[in-house]
C-alpha cells in the first residue's frame, strides 16, 4: 500500500463527502477497468489502510474510508443519506485475517449506485489489502479450474453442442465417440459429468408437452392431476389383485 501515490488531502472529519471533491479523481484516476483502484488518503502502517476509491462492475465505484470513527450522530445521519453506508463496527472492528491488525470494516462515504447489492469490500469484514489478496487468490483459482476443464476436454475429446436444439438439450452421437468421451459433455457452456451408464436423450420423450402458447400453468397442473389420478387407480386395481391371489 506504501507504494501508491496519494494526495495531501486534509483528514477525514465527516462522512459527507461532496461529489466536486472527488469528481476529478473518478474521472482521471481511478480508470474503468473492473477491480481499479486509487488510494486518496494514505493508510497507517498496521492500523487502517486509509481511504479509497475502488471501480466494481457496470462502472459503478465506492469510496472507503477505513480510518474515520463515525459519531453516534453520523451513524443515525447516515440512515438518511442513500449513498452513505455506516455498518456495525466501522472504523473500529479489527480485519478478520489471523494476525491481521488493520481496521476491517470502512465507511463507505460514496456509492455511485446505491440500489446495487452492497460491495463486498464493505460487507466481507476484511481490511482492503486481505480483501484484495483473496479476491486476486479467487480469480487465480478460477482460471485454474477453468484451465483444468480444457484440459480434461482435450484428453478424452468433446461432445459438441448442437444450435438446432434449445436450451438444455444437447446431441451426442454415440456411434462416433468412444465409451470414455461420454465421462465429460459440455451443455449451456458449462460442462456436465455423467456416470458411465448414463443415457443421453436427443430431444424430448415422446408424448411429452414443453410449455408454452396454450400450455402454462393451469394447463400442466390438470395433467398433473390427472396423471396421479391415474396412478391412484392403478395403485388401487394392482391391491385389489393381491388381496384375491391365491395363498392369501
Amino acid at each position: 500500500m506504501s507504494s501508491i501515490p496519494t494526495e495531501n488531502l486534509p483528514p477525514t472529519t465527516s462522512i459527507i463527502l461532496p461529489y466536486e471533491e472527488f469528481q476529478y479523481d473518478e474521472n482521471k484516476k481511478l480508470g474503468n477497468a473492473n477491480g481499479n483502484f486509487y488510494q486518496r488518503k494514505p493508510g497507517v502502517e498496521n492500523v487502517h489502510d486509509g481511504q479509497i476509491m475502488i471501480r466494481l462492475k457496470k462502472k459503478r465505484f465506492v469510496i472507503l474510508d477505513y480510518g474515520y470513527v463515525p459519531s453516534e450522530e453520523e451513524h443515525e445521519m447516515a440512515k438518511t443519506i442513500p449513498h452513505v453506508s455506516i455498518p456495525k463496527g466501522a472504523g473500529v472492528a479489527k480485519c478478520n485475517t489471523q494476525g491481521c491488525e488493520r481496521i476491517g470494516v470502512p465507511i463507505m462515504l460514496y456509492d455511485s449506485d446505491p440500489d446495487e447489492p452492497p460491495s463486498l469490500y464493505l460487507r466481507g469484514g476484511l481490511c482492503f489489502s486481505c480483501q484484495r489478496n483473496l479476491n486476486e487468490k479467487r480469480r487465480t483459482n478460477k482460471k485454474r479450474k477453468k484451465s483444468e476443464c480444457i484440459d480434461r476436454e482435450d484428453e478424452v475429446g468433446a461432445v459438441p453442442e448442437s444450435k438446432d436444439f434449445p436450451a438444455g438439450q444437447f446431441l451426442a452421437d454415440v456411434a462416433s465417440y468412444p465409451p470414455t468421451t461420454l465421462n465429460r459433455v459440455r451443455a449451456n457452456g458449462e460442462f456436465i459429468d455423467l456416470d458411465s451408464d448414463a443415457i443421453i436423450i436427443n430431444g424430448p420423450v415422446d408424448g411429452t408437452r414443453k410449455r408454452g402458447l396454450g400450455y402454462q400453468h393451469r394447463e400442466i397442473r390438470n395433467d398433473i392431476l390427472g396423471y396421479v389420478r391415474e396412478i391412484s387407480e392403478e395403485a388401487k386395481t394392482l391391491m385389489a389383485h393381491e388381496s384375491l391371489s391365491p395363498g392369501q
